[in-house]
């Protein structure tokens, strides 16, 4: 399995990451959709579709190499150039 790489350019960030991670982002964008829709079908959320939302952050956070802030509440951030 490769890992998921980050090359910066000037004007462009170039992610290249293997299919499975690609497959597994795309599962929780859908499962993101899901939730979206199910929000304004029914004005209501399910604790599924809440741990669904979770999963997908985790994976998109490690997946696209975001650095967390200091405290959870805190908003995530591109890594600094090197």
């Amino acid at each position: 399995m490769q890992l998921t790489t980050v090359k910066y350019t000037k004007t462009k960030a170039i992610i290249s990451m293997d299919k499975n991670s690609y497959k597994k982002l795309c599962d929780g964008y859908n499962c993101l959709n899901k939730a979206c829709n199910m929000l304004a079908e029914v004005e209501d959320l399910y604790l599924s579709d809440i741990s669904n939302l979770n999963k997908l952050k985790y994976s998109m956070a490690h997946s696209l190499g975001f650095e967390e802030g200091e405290h959870y509440w805190s908003d995530s951030v591109i890594p600094k150039e090197k």
